[in-house]
């Protein structure tokens, strides 16, 4: 039945693929490939260096914090300025300008838009016009640095000869929650892989929107950013390579705060689920009429639909339950199952081994990779949904809430395909098919544990 197959292959073989070519993306990627260049220590060979930082609703202590971290970089301070694009009303901003300690010297600049066109990528924009530096740095208002990060991907600017550079996320979280040490871990294995492993196999890197830094005139170039599209990053990157430039990824760190809660998280993920397929749609045609290798593009295809197998899932596993409910005879593949099993079983490990050179031991790690996966599925519906307004004419987000409890009644729909999850296993056990039984009883229990994860707040 080819419907049956269909649904084998969306719920095994696709999540598979997806797995294995990130396992095989990490493995290029983590191995440090460091940049030589020798840069003195008097920045005689550093140009200007403009770092553009949106803000909107920050605590002054978070933007203070940034401001002192840049200060204490490795850059001649003469060439180094900070850009800090307010999008609060009056009076917070007053309060910022009144509240905020510049370092003696150090060149701030705070704006407020009051023309508010977009959002993150106005803002953008907006410090692009304001900025004056031959290089453009964005970094989030939580982000922090290493003394060395803007040398070291600097350095791997000029010596690759690159058009921007990406730096390398490092999750951090000022509350321990299983799911922000889960995020910790993922993050990186997630930036190495579709950066630096990418990268080093010849595939064209998208720019990230925190931690990329571009040649001015490259900028300039292709106009900057557009105010009306939500995902600042992707949407530069494919216009970026239309044009022939060259993005390269380091090593060099930056550290972005990660979500330590359940709603942080479904935030922070159906707004990238939008966000990717808003480019996808809106600049396929940027990609398919670049001028690069035919593989190049179905890869950036491919990497821009990320949120497509998790969403292919949750559909296939409806249809199951429905036909479950509708006794239409659906039945899972034990060889699509074994293989899935197996890749989880493998990434799972590399999770559990990289945990550990950070310092979690093995339960704490399986924890927080348990955590992160039920999340990932509990949220499911609501990726699909995000997935489908990226197509609509006005697209809207909310900031995603890090270091705060933020409210949202997402907890009884996924109670509600939890219970309509489990309850069809059943239906498929009473009929004697074991293995559909366990894997959607797998599936609902991710659903019930988010649901709890709901109510107790975490």
């Amino acid at each position: 039945m080819i419907l049956n197959l269909l649904l084998n292959l969306a719920i095994f073989i696709v999540p598979s693929l997806v797995v294995w070519n990130q396992i095989i993306f990490y493995i290029y990627g983590k191995n440090d490939n460091v940049v030589n260049l020798i840069l003195h220590d008097n920045g005689i060979n550093l140009p200007k260096l403009s770092i553009i930082v949106p803000t909107k609703g920050e605590r002054i202590d978070v933007i203070q914090g940034l401001i002192n971290n840049i200060y204490e970089a490795r850059w001649d301070k003469n060439k180094l300025e900070i850009i800090i694009v307010s999008d609060d009303d009056q009076a917070y901003f007053d309060k910022l300008l009144s509240t905020l300690i510049i370092p003696p010297g150090f060149d701030v600049k705070i704006f407020r838009r009051e023309t508010r066109l977009g959002y993150k990528s106005g803002a953008l924009a907006f410090g692009l016009q304001k900025s004056t530096g031959d290089l453009i740095l964005t970094l989030d208002v939580d982000a922090r640095i290493e003394k060395d990060s803007l040398i070291r991907a600097y350095n791997h600017m000029v010596n690759l000869g690159c058009d921007a550079v990406t730096m390398e996320w490092h999750g951090y979280s000022n509350i321990s929650t299983s799911l922000a040490r889960a995020l910790m871990v993922s993050t990186v294995l997630t930036s190495r892989s579709i950066l630096r492993g990418r990268d080093k196999l010849g595939l064209k890197v998208l720019p990230i929107g925190c931690g990329t830094i571009f040649k001015r005139n490259v900028l300039e170039a292709v106009n900057g950013w557009d105010y009306t599209m939500v995902q600042d990053d992707y949407e530069l990157g494919t216009r970026l390579i239309n044009r022939g430039f060259r993005i390269c990824a380091s090593s060099s760190p930056v550290y972005v705060e990660v979500p330590d809660n359940l709603i942080a998280f479904y935030v922070q993920q159906t707004r990238w689920a939008m966000g990717t397929m808003e480019v996808l749609s809106r600049r396929f045609k940027y990609i398919i009429s670049s001028n690069i290798k035919i593989w190049q593009k179905i890869e950036i295809i491919a990497y821009l639909s990320q949120y497509i197998p998790i969403i292919l899932t949750f559909i296939s596993a409806t249809i199951f339950g429905i036909a479950g409910f509708l006794d239409i005879r659906l039945s899972m593949s034990l060889p699509m199952f074994i293989i899935w099993a197996i890749t989880l079983s493998v990434y799972a490990i590399i999770f559990v081994n990289s945990s550990k050179r950070s310092g979690l031991d093995t339960i704490t790690a399986i924890k927080a990779l348990g955590r992160l996966s039920a999340y990932t599925v509990g949220i499911s519906p609501f990726l699909l949904v995000g997935t489908l307004n990226a197509f609509k004419k006005t697209r809207t987000y909310i900031v995603t809430p890090k270091g705060k409890k933020a409210k949202s009644n997402i907890g009884y729909p996924i109670l509600a395909f939890g219970i309509f999850f489990l309850l069809s296993a059943f239906l498929y056990m009473f009929r004697g098919d074991f293995l559909t039984f366990i894997w959607l009883a797998y599936y609902s229990i991710a659903f019930l544990y988010t649901f709890i994860a709901y109510i107790k707040g975490l």
